[in-house]
């Protein structure tokens, strides 16, 4: 069962409330037995004292467990994070490198060594970029232009189409965007 954390947080606010509340109810109680003169009344605020002291145990048990479970909980989660990041990046990693292989076997011959050098360099180098922060979402286009480059491989088409923006208008004039 989830349990949201401002849930979780209150919960374990009022633990220690009533562990504060346990512990000063007990000393009270101590003090109240110590000072009884009859044996019946020690005896019988000793035994409630020894009740509270036992409420208060369990509450601080059941305190420290709630957070060993909140610390659990969030490792666990940080650890799935980490996890889907290495698929995502592992997935966006054959993909660049399927497409950049179709593209130089549309251009070599499969025994052509210089498409095996180019693929070699193309592993090596995918392997370091990967290991950036962000591979996985930069643009796949990007990513494999400049993988590219990066190999010393030009494709038989600019890969990916790069438009060049218009300069921005003298200062004075407004863009007409009716051009």
């Amino acid at each position: 069962m989830f349990m949201s954390e401002a849930v979780a947080d209150r919960r374990l606010e009022m633990l220690g409330e009533f562990a504060e509340i346990a512990l000063s109810l007990a000393r009270d109680l101590h003090q109240a037995a110590l000072a009884a003169e009859e044996p019946e009344a020690k005896a019988r605020l000793a035994e409630t004292c020894h009740r509270m002291g036992r409420g208060l145990r369990q509450s601080l048990a059941l305190h420290a467990r709630l957070e060993r479970e909140a610390k659990r909980a969030a490792r666990e989660d940080a650890e799935a994070a980490a996890e889907a990041a290495k698929a995502r990046r592992t997935r966006r990693k054959a993909q660049v490198k399927a497409r950049i292989e179709s593209l130089l076997w549309s251009e070599y011959e499969p025994d052509d060594s210089e498409a095996e050098g180019l693929i070699e360099r193309l592993d090596a180098v995918l392997d370091a970029e990967a290991e950036l922060d962000g591979f996985e979402a930069q643009d796949i286009d990007l990513q494999i232009a400049k993988l590219c480059w990066m190999i010393g491989y030009a494709p038989p088409v600019q890969f990916p189409p790069v438009e060049v923006p218009s300069a921005p208008p003298p200062p004075g004039e407004t863009f007409d965007s009716s051009a």
